[in-house]
């Protein structure tokens, strides 16, 4: 295939689903695709952080890396949620790191400190620094805004409400009443693959009957789904089980789910990178996150469970098997997208068709690349 040729093949995804082709293997390597992915997806979109029982106590903070913006999301001594960039006003160091619990930060490399507003509180020695004025110091500001316990920031100051760029999403999952759920577990896992390959795995039911055949497949069958497309994602309703290895819930219903909701449960995509997987007894959510280059992704992975089942006694043990339960199910995710990364180097290589049940995939794929300009034009 000529150069011009394979550089334009990414237009054959555009089209409707039927007649579509997935996306050639450079749009998954190319160090462009991911510089404009940064800038017109990851820096103007709402990103979920996390979840605001995270930050329960003025002081508690997170320290986080979007692409190459580091950020400190914290609770402020008024238990005022703030937003700023981890980059110290003097020569750029970070101000903080991890997670915990911090009256003010500090740069360790020439001691200025920040309070719990990112307004600048001491710099050392600058008292004959001609226009420097302290009290007009402080760390940028990065918009924050949550929804149902989920904390979001957005990096662009004139970007569309989250009320808004969350579209249906509110309405679907209201009446799992996210607010009375509390992270029970977390964890993050590693990919040796562009970011874009989770987010699309997630959303293919496609391999859900081959891939996952001797994890949770057997308890939820293909043909009981039922799915709606939505702006870049879906939401996906279906009847089984539960993420057990038996598919048997070990605690029952969530207490106030309508009757219809108290078996299967959705998965769903929030663009631009984020899977709901709620269950009738729990509720899971994914994030995606590109790292280091396009062949270099992180997944972080939350696990929320109804406030009142935390008193249990045995509630960590029972935690722990849908916890092991789902290391086992992404262990044979990451395997894949990590082979399909390396055939995508292979020349012989070429796209093939989107299936029935790849249409979210094939909605999110198409979604992107009009994101990212690449409806008209090549992608060299």
């Amino acid at each position: 295939m000529g150069n011009t040729q394979q550089a334009r093949q990414h237009e054959y995804t555009l089209p409707p689903r039927p007649q579509a082709r997935h996306l050639p293997g450079h749009i998954y390597t190319s160090p462009e695709v991911f510089e404009r992915e940064k800038r017109q997806i990851f820096l103007k979109d709402w990103l979920c952080v996390g979840r605001l029982e995270e930050l329960e106590k003025p002081g508690d903070y997170l320290a986080l890396r979007v692409i190459d913006e580091p950020v400190v999301v914290c609770r402020d001594r008024t238990g005022q949620l703030n937003a700023f960039s981890n980059v110290c006003a003097h020569r750029g160091t970070e101000v903080a790191s991890g997670s915990g619990n911090r009256q003010s930060f500090s740069c360790p490399y020439h001691g200025w400190t920040y309070d719990l507003t990112g307004t600048l509180l001491n710099a050392p020695y600058v008292e004959d620094v001609e226009g420097f004025q302290p009290t007009a110091c402080r760390l940028p500001t990065v918009k924050l805004d949550t929804w149902d316990g989920y904390l979001f920031i957005n990096f662009d100051a004139g970007c569309e409400s989250l009320a808004s760029f969350l579209g249906d999403a509110p309405q679907v999952y209201g009446a799992y009443q996210c607010e009375k759920l509390r992270l029970a577990a977390k964890f993050s896992f590693t990919l040796d693959c562009n970011w874009k390959l989770m987010c699309e795995n997630l959303v293919d039911i496609y391999h859900i009957a081959v891939l996952h055949a001797a994890t949770f497949g057997p308890h939820q069958p293909l043909e009981t789904y039922k799915f709606r497309l939505t702006e870049g994602g879906y939401h996906g309703r279906f009847k089984g089980g539960t993420l057990t290895p038996d598919g048997k819930s070990l605690f029952g219903p969530m207490p106030w789910l309508p009757t219809e909701l108290q078996s299967g449960g959705y998965s769903s995509h929030i663009r631009p990178n984020m899977a709901f997987f709620p269950r009738f007894d729990f509720f899971s959510f994914i994030t995606s996150w590109p790292m280091d280059g396009p062949e270099k992704s992180q997944g972080i992975v939350y696990l929320l469970f109804p406030a009142e089942h935390f008193a249990q006694q045995d509630f960590q043990e029972k935690v722990q098997v849908y916890e092991e339960f789902i290391h086992t199910v992404l262990g044979e995710d990451v395997s894949m997208v990590q082979s399909l990364q390396r055939g995508f180097k292979s020349q012989a290589y070429r796209p093939g068709p989107f299936s029935r049940y790849e249409a979210a995939v094939h909605n999110m794929i198409a979604y992107n690349m009009k994101r990212v300009g690449f409806e008209n034009g090549s992608v060299d």
